[in-house]
């Protein structure tokens, strides 16, 4: 028995001398679960925001066809109208147009599309390489997490978010009455094509160093698919191209008509050639590296490094040329369909009365488009606004701010730079979608003049001055919800006053939106008393905000 127990000592012995010399067993999974539960942090307010604010469109396209098309012989209109070339290039063709779910399809989808894109896009940059840029990404991959592995994992968690879009979608849509396997099949397409945005933001966040740099790569792709897709649908004949962008794919799948499920192995095909292709490239470079860097140091700059407030319009001038860019473009597509919308809404008091409840004036079909497409642009600045001055919180997160405000730059002056930065980009914004609008409407042979574009576009400025005092104070309050509020606000608002009269909501509770407030210029006069009243009360806010800046702790990420 001693023996025994000698020998079973030995082997006990035996056994821990080996463990000791093996590595520690570690699978990975617990630093991968807890980087996906990281990502899932960094993301879930932005990804609240954008699935409430799809699901609320939803829930306004379908109320806005039930009613403004309620039978038939209006429906039957509706078909007619989006057979137009103009209509259909951009709208797509209209696939079963008369009922709830095709009329929704046809009506929101380049809307979706590009507001979908914008989501997946800076999300993804800012989660693979914003937090690389500032340092974070290291103290990461200094632990058990593979460099690749923590890609896949927070490429997974996009994706993910992704499919939550998809169901933001179809869920409302089918609880309308609106056909289940067509809503199904709507709102996979519209998560494979979120999917893939992810999928192709993912890859130029591997060849570019810059998040600003990435974004716009992306982005660049993502526009080029948006024209293909147009001239895919100006003729029959060129309909093979949408099988060559993301954007033409939702096309193919023809949601609550054929629904063809097959095409969605397409996006998702190459979702998974894109996050391998991000994989490779991962593998191949170095942290804070990009496949693409820059073989010599950029050459040094002195100007914009004299105040706060030069040095914030430097910073984001790459972000603002980007944004005029889409504001551009969209200015020019809505001067262009001015008299084409003109002469089909004379026929369509269906579509009309859409159109009013939206906030449009059809005693004047053309000018009041543009106004009411001019408030649909106050509303993407405020936007705009929001994510400007979540840059702020970004210096704050990064601690970059510190290295200022312990020196002699007074808090007030630093956010001041920032918030008069912010004032400027939005006027420069408004004046771009004017005169796009202003040149679009010519090219068309719209009876609309300049004076037209710009009152219709900077009619909403007063808004977006209440809704960008509002981000400024709840920065100064609470800073990490500083883009979740400041983006969120203009949204319901503006659903708000589109859905409230169509569902019979008191003037109290529509009321609350800024955009209620807002005369329908340039049919109507400019309301001076509201617009003195928001500028007003935005100012106010903002003032309340510098304060609270003042007086509270700096926070970290």
């Amino acid at each position: 028995m001693a023996t025994a127990h000698v020998a079973g000592g030995r082997q006990v012995g035996a056994l821990t001398s080996e463990a000791s010399r093996r590595p520690p067993r570690s699978d990975g999974a617990r630093p991968t679960w807890a980087v996906a539960r990281l990502t899932f942090r960094l993301i879930r307010r932005g990804l609240l925001a954008m699935v409430v604010g799809l699901a609320a469109y939803m829930v306004f396209e379908a109320v806005a066809f039930t009613t403004g098309y309620p039978d038939e012989a209006s429906r039957a209109a509706l078909v007619a109208w989006g057979q137009d070339p103009g209509i259909r290039i951009i709208g797509g063709p209209p696939t079963a147009v008369n009922t709830l779910g095709g009329f929704v399809v046809w009506d929101a989808g380049l809307y979706l599309t590009l507001a979908i894109a914008a989501w997946a896009i800076t999300t993804t940059t800012r989660v693979l390489r914003g937090d690389e840029a500032a340092g974070r990404t290291e103290v990461v991959l200094a632990g058990p997490v593979p460099a690749a592995r923590m890609l896949l994992t927070q490429v997974l968690v996009l994706l993910g978010a992704s499919a939550a879009v998809g169901l933001a979608l179809a869920v409302p849509l089918a609880a309308r009455g609106a056909q289940v396997s067509g809503a199904l099949a709507f709102g996979a397409a519209e998560a494979g094509f979120a999917a893939t945005a992810v999928a192709l933001a993912a890859v130029a966040s591997q060849m570019v160093v810059s998040r600003a740099g990435a974004s716009g790569l992306a982005a660049a792709v993502i526009g080029v698919g948006v024209l293909l897709r147009m001239v895919a649908n100006s003729t029959d004949s060129r309909a093979w191209l949408g099988w060559l962008t993301p954007s033409g794919w939702l096309d193919q799948v023809r949601a609550f008509d054929a629904n063809r499920w097959p095409v969605l192995l397409v996006p998702f095909a190459v979702t998974a050639a894109l996050v391998t292709m991000a994989l490779l490239v991962r593998r191949r470079r170095d942290a804070g590296a990009a496949l693409l860097s820059a073989r010599s140091a950029p050459t040094s700059r002195g100007w914009g490094l004299g105040s706060p407030a030069a040095f914030a319009w430097r910073a984001n001038l790459g972000p603002l040329a980007g944004w005029a860019a889409g504001v551009a473009a969209w200015g020019g597509v809505v001067g262009t369909m001015a008299p084409t919308v003109g002469e089909f809404l004379v026929e369509d008091p269906g579509f009309q009365a859409i159109l009013a409840a939206m906030g449009m004036d059809v005693s004047d079909l053309v000018r009041g488009f543009v106004g009411m497409s001019g408030t649909i642009l106050g509303l993407v600045i405020a936007v705009y606004a929001a994510f400007r001055l979540g840059s702020t919180r970004a210096e704050e997160a990064s601690t970059r701010a510190e290295f200022l405000l312990t020196r002699p730059v007074r808090r007030r002056r630093w956010l001041g730079g920032h918030v008069l930065g912010t004032a400027g980009a939005v006027i420069v914004l408004a004046t771009v979608a004017a005169v796009a609008t202003w040149v679009g409407a010519v090219a068309a042979g719209a009876e609309v003049s300049a004076g037209d574009a710009f009152a219709a576009v900077f009619n909403a400025l007063p808004a977006v001055a209440a809704f960008a005092g509002l981000t400024v104070l709840v920065f100064g309050v609470a800073p990490r919800l500083t883009v979740a509020v400041g983006a969120s606000a203009p949204l319901v608002a503006y659903v708000l006053e589109v859905v409230g009269p169509l569902l019979e909501w008191p003037d109290a509770v529509v009321g609350i939106s800024p955009f209620h407030h807002l005369e329908e210029v340039p049919v109507d006069p400019f309301g001076v008393t509201a617009a003195v009243v928001m500028t007003a009360i935005g100012v106010a806010l903002a003032a309340a905000g510098v304060l609270a800046f003042e007086r509270r702790d700096l926070v970290a990420a």
